[in-house]
Parts: C-alpha cells; sequence; structure tokens
C-alpha cells in the first residue's frame, strides 16, 4: 500500500513535468497528499534525486547520513510520513515564489545579476587574530565571533577541518569565539554542514547562525518556510536568526585532494589551506606555498554540483566570497537580518571597507558566474548521473557550455568533451617558426 502510493506520487510528479507545467506547481504531486496522511517521502526523495546522482547535499535534518561524500538512507524506517525532506529538497523544484518576502529583503532591492541585494562593500575584519586565522578578508568570522562575544548569537553552524585531512571538513555546531575561529578557512570540498542543526535543536541552542553553500542556503531556506507546518520547520523560523551564504561554483571530491597531495609530495594533513584566485594557492604546513591549474584540477569536481544553480546564495541574509580578490571579502548585504548583523559588526569597528566600484572586475566575475549557473534547465529536467557518464562528460562546470534559452531542456545533450589536444614535435615547431 505504501509503495502503490509513493509511485502515485512519482507517476503525479512525472505527468507535470512531462506536461510542462509550471514548475512551481510540480510540488502538488506530493502536497495532495498531506491532507490525506501523507506518503513515505523518503522513498520518494531515493528514487527521484538520490539514486539518479541529483543528490547536491543541502542535507536535510535528520534524514541522512554522508559517507565518501554521498548521502546514504540509514533512518528508513523511521520516516513519519511528514513529506518535508521532498518538500524542502532544492533539485525537486525551485523555491517558492513568496521566499523574497519571507526572507524580508532589505529595501530598496536591487539585482546585478547575482541575486536581490540592498547593497555590497568589499571588506575585511580589523582583529588581525581573526584576519590571520581566516580566508580572504576573515568577514565571516569575524560575524560569528562578534555575535557570539555581544551575545547576539548562541552558535553557529559551520564545518570545521578533519586535523588529519584539513582539506575534508565536517559539520560542527561552533558556540564559542574560540570554535568560531578553528573553524575558519574554506574547504573547496562538500561537508554537510546543516546536519550540525540536529544537535543545536536538541541542546536548545539559539538563536544561531549557519553558515553554509548555495544549496545549503537553500535547503535550510525552504525547511523554514515550507508549507508544511512541522515542529523542526517552526523550530528553524524561530531560532535560526542569521543565514551566511559562501559564493561556490562547485566542490571538489576527496580523490581530487588525494591527488592534490600526491602531486606536491606531501600527506593530506600538511595541505593546510587552499584559496581558488583562477589557480589554485595552496599553502603547506611547513610554510611553503604552491599554485597549480584550477582547469586541470576541474576533472576532480564533484559531479552532483551540476545540479545547484546557485552561485552567489541569493536566499542568504550575506553573501561572502573571495571572488577573486586577495585580502579581501566581496560582501552582499540582502536581508533586514543581514543589514542588522553587519551595522552591528561595522559600528563597533571590527571592519574596514571599500566600494565595489574600486575594485570592478570582481563584480562583474560575480556577476557571470551567477548567471552561468542560472542559465541552466532546472535539477529535475537535467539528465542523470548515468546518463551523463554514458556521454563522458560530469564535469559540472562546463557541462552547458553553450547552452542558450529556447532550447529544450529534455532533449539538451552536450557533446562529449574534447580529447586532449597532441602536443607538437621539436621538428614541427621549427617548421611552423620558419
Amino acid at each position: 500500500m505504501t509503495q502503490d502510493l509513493t509511485k502515485q506520487v512519482q507517476e503525479r510528479y512525472h505527468r507535470l513535468l512531462d506536461e510542462g507545467a509550471d514548475p512551481n506547481e510540480w510540488a502538488y504531486a506530493w502536497r495532495s497528499e498531506y491532507n490525506r496522511g501523507g506518503f513515505k517521502a523518503v522513498d520518494f526523495l531515493m528514487e527521484e534525486v538520490v539514486n539518479p546522482g541529483k543528490c547536491i547535499g543541502c542535507a536535510p535534518v535528520d534524514v541522512f547520513d554522508y559517507e565518501n561524500e554521498k548521502p546514504v538512507d540509514v533512518r528508513n524506517s523511521a520516516c513519519v510520513f511528514c513529506e518535508l525532506c521532498v518538500d524542502v529538497c532544492p533539485v525537486l523544484r525551485p523555491t517558492d515564489q513568496d521566499l523574497t518576502r519571507q526572507i524580508e529583503l532589505r529595501q530598496p532591492v536591487m539585482d546585478d545579476g547575482f541575486g536581490p541585494y540592498a547593497y555590497g562593500v568589499l571588506a575585511r575584519t580589523t582583529k588581525d587574530y581573526i584576519l590571520e586565522a581566516g580566508q580572504d578578508g576573515g568577514i565571516c568570522s569575524a560575524l560569528g565571533v562578534h555575535g557570539m562575544q555581544t551575545g547576539q548569537l548562541k552558535g553557529m553552524v559551520v564545518g570545521n577541518e578533519n586535523p588529519e585531512n584539513p582539506q575534508m571538513g565536517y559539520a560542527h555546531l561552533a558556540t564559542t569565539p574560540e570554535e568560531v575561529i578553528a573553524s575558519a578557512r574554506s574547504r573547496y570540498s562538500y561537508q554537510p554542514n546543516t546536519l550540525a542543526l540536529v544537535e543545536a535543536m536538541k541542546r536548545g541552542i539559539a538563536p544561531l547562525a549557519v553558515v553554509g553553500v548555495p544549496c545549503q542556503v537553500d535547503g535550510v531556506r525552504q525547511q523554514q518556510f515550507s508549507s508544511i507546518r512541522l515542529d523542526v520547520a517552526e523550530w528553524y523560523r524561530q531560532n535560526i536568526g542569521l543565514v551566511i551564504g559562501l559564493f561556490c561554483s562547485e566542490a571538489f571530491t576527496e580523490k581530487g585532494m588525494d591527488s592534490l597531495a600526491d602531486d606536491l609530495g606531501v600527506s593530506k594533513r600538511d595541505v593546510s589551506n587552499i584559496n581558488i584566485k583562477g589557480r589554485l594557492e595552496i599553502k603547506l604546513r611547513d610554510g611553503r606555498e604552491e599554485t597549480r591549474s584550477l582547469k586541470a584540477f576541474g576533472k576532480y569536481a564533484r559531479p552532483a554540483c551540476l545540479y545547484c544553480m546557485d552561485y552567489a546564495a541569493d536566499n542568504a541574509d550575506i553573501g561572502l566570497g573571495g571572488i577573486g580578490l586577495n585580502g579581501w571579502t566581496f560582501t552582499v548585504i540582502r536581508t533586514e537580518a543581514g543589514h542588522q548583523a553587519w551595522q552591528a559588526l561595522f559600528e563597533a569597528g571590527w571592519v574596514e571597507t571599500k566600494e565595489l566600484s574600486e575594485m570592478p572586475k570582481a563584480k562583474e566575475l560575480l556577476s557571470r558566474l551567477s548567471r552561468y549557473k542560472r542559465n541552466r534547465p532546472l535539477p529535475a529536467l537535467m539528465p542523470t548521473h548515468l546518463e551523463r557518464e554514458t556521454i563522458g562528460n560530469l564535469d559540472p562546470k562546463h557541462y552547458y557550455r553553450g547552452w542558450e534559452d529556447g532550447h529544450s531542456a529534455k532533449n539538451w545533450r552536450p557533446l562529449p568533451p574534447p580529447p586532449p589536444k597532441k602536443k607538437k614535435t621539436a621538428a614541427k615547431k621549427q617548421g611552423n617558426d620558419s
């Protein structure tokens, strides 16, 4: 009976997709069952998102564990037919149209290609101990430390680093300024930060700040404002006071980190920090600094990142990223909550700023990268991991190069990546030069 109902929901969902229904109506496929007692939504999520390799890792509370960078259904028998896990999944549908009203964007709102925002600055913290520990301008860490010191925050959901493998993080609930500092610096691998919200709820830690990449921001927002009114969604709405989004194009796999360490001739624990500035900038534990080609490293991008259409964390309270800057953070204030947190930091003298116009290329790059991620079919209409594997293209960053509005999303199939170019022989080079 349960399996039959789940199958009916799937059929209803695919009928909406095939008929070209408004994507904002796709949720009707499962919401229509809610008042009748619900269905086993976790099975639907496995069939539509996890098994096809489309899970971007927004890490809904207490649904999956994550092993080897992939979701694992370890609590299937605990499903209570609430449907929340399906309703909040960013892969199954776009965010609700009224989300921008619900997150309370600060007026006046503009959009220069990287999501709605009120104002933006280039910033870095004036606190040397935070700047030295953090990434770029250290603004994310400064927001957390200042919030805790002033009592505006009691906890911060972050990703922390594994001492033996610093570039592979794990979800962590920081409750002291020292823990915030310990979690500073970016890790360009997948880490399910928002799983730490389970601990926050159990311990009653609030108000909270949540730090996450765009897919996690969207997952949090959809849980906060889901039309399925459950205690967990209410807790999110009442206790998450600040959502900080980190700009993200794609994450990289642990296999890539292994390869990088081998190339550098060190163990993974000796790779203390990675930054991306058009290339990989790597700091080693012994003080050495190395660079490597970002383009060459791209083959280790996490394939599921294709299904995320948000670069600049459009639905965060504050968006942050290095975006080619050295020692500064591109800071975007989107909502009233973001404005309040930023103003408290600014008025306390914890930051110095520059106008965006002082480094115009950063804004241009942010707009370009954001538009590129937006300019794709919706994830539900994209090919599965297996289909992409069959044509030989798992690259999330370049899969839709050349995509143009008007193409049929379901029929779009890019060509496999071109074979590597053959190196010219010395003789040919001489001939071409003569």
